[in-house]
């Protein structure tokens, strides 16, 4: 972290607020493809970059200015929180509201963008940026709808901000970290078993510090994959901008004296194969690139037979079906819409939090 003179906010902004006990905090943080690239909290009231480049990719006035507009922000979280509250008819406990706000790039070309809120955790209503519309994803968000779409000139800001500001300042923020979003770190892949007390086997597939974001891990029996379902972790963050992941398969006792592979799909990685032997023992790996290492980790299961767990990894020209991925480009920034006009909620027709200036 740090500060400069200057910035815009890239990737997906999220602007969580938590009510506990009714002291509520407040957090910003701006994402560009997952990598966190700005910072700000109620309890610091800074906005701080998190990479050095960010410094270059915006005015000098951005975080002085995006500052004022958070105190805003942190004012009308509390008036919505509290509503929310009496909506659900709830008046104890930890509640979470959250505002994702977001654009994207593919060759270049505006995506549609994303601007949805969620309260503990579940969807509550979203903007649609083609439609200039409210789209209320539960009942209790419903009223909320009627009264922000009756303020067309908010609704048809928030439309400007997605197609136009949001986008400019994200093609300036990957202009600028070109070098950090453009890294492709290979994930350290593993398999381990673990033995159950009912005499079945899990296996658990970790894949390790690996960049970008999008992974693809799946299970291979006898050269086939396997379509059962299987218990996966998500895709973790790491604290040096890396990720991880983990998926574990559960094999009952029939079933031993087959072989199992690991298969990861990662932007990283060539194209090996992992060629397997006779009578359950692994045979010889493929022909790999100079410089390329595929882990091959054996799990001997107990039973009958001996089953083998290996890891198979790949390179995906472009994503395919099933591959978790981020956008393209995701990002966040913008201008203000003119003072007085930051995010609050209803309330004898359309209610502002008052100092914000726009979106983050």
């Amino acid at each position: 972290g740090g500060r400069c003179g200057g910035g815009e906010g890239g990737g997906s902004v999220v602007l969580p607020a938590t009510h506990r006990g009714g002291i509520p905090n407040f957090f910003v943080l701006g994402q560009v493809d997952g990598l966190g690239v700005a910072y700000y909290d109620s309890t610091t009231l800074e906005l701080s970059p998190t990479q050095d480049w960010m410094c270059q990719a915006v005015e000098p006035s951005y975080f002085r200015s995006k500052r004022q507009e958070l105190l805003g922000y942190k004012e009308g979280f509390q008036r919505i929180m509290g509503r929310l509250l009496e909506r659900y008819n709830q008046t104890g406990g930890v509640h979470t509201l959250q505002l994702r706000v977001g654009c994207s790039l593919r060759d270049d070309s505006p995506q549609a963008g994303v601007l949805q809120y969620a309260y503990d955790s579940q969807d509550f209503i979203g903007f649609d940026g083609q439609r200039g519309l409210w789209v209320a994803a539960v009942q209790p968000a419903v009223l909320s709808k009627r009264r922000w779409e009756a303020d067309r000139p908010w609704c048809q800001f928030l439309q400007h901000y997605l197609q136009q500001e949001c986008v400019k300042t994200l093609r300036s923020l990957v202009r600028h970290g070109r070098e950090t979003l453009g890294r492709q770190l290979p994930p350290e892949v593993s398999v381990s078993c673990r033995d159950a007390p009912d005499g079945s086997v899990t296996l658990s597939c970790h894949a390790r510090g690996f960049y970008p974001r999008p992974i693809h891990v799946s299970w291979v029996r006898d050269e086939e994959d396997i379509l059962a379902e299987t218990d996966s972790s998500g895709i973790l963050p790491n604290a040096d901008s890396t990720y991880y992941t983990q998926s574990s398969l559960e094999i009952s006792l029939q079933q031993d004296g087959h072989r199992y592979a690991c298969r990861v799909e990662h932007t990283s990685l060539p194209e090996p194969t992992l060629i397997w032997g006779k009578e359950g023992v692994p045979g010889k790996k493929g022909l790999l690139p100079p410089g390329v290492l595929v882990p091959l980790v054996l799990a001997m299961l107990a039973g009958a037979g001996a089953a083998v767990a290996g890891v198979i990894m790949w390179r995906r020209n472009r994503p395919g079906k099933g591959m978790e991925e981020d956008p393209w480009r995701q990002g966040w920034g913008g201008q203000s819409p003119g003072r007085g006009q930051g995010w609050g909620e209803e309330g004898g027709g359309s209610e502002r939090s008052g100092g914000g200036q726009g979106l983050v």
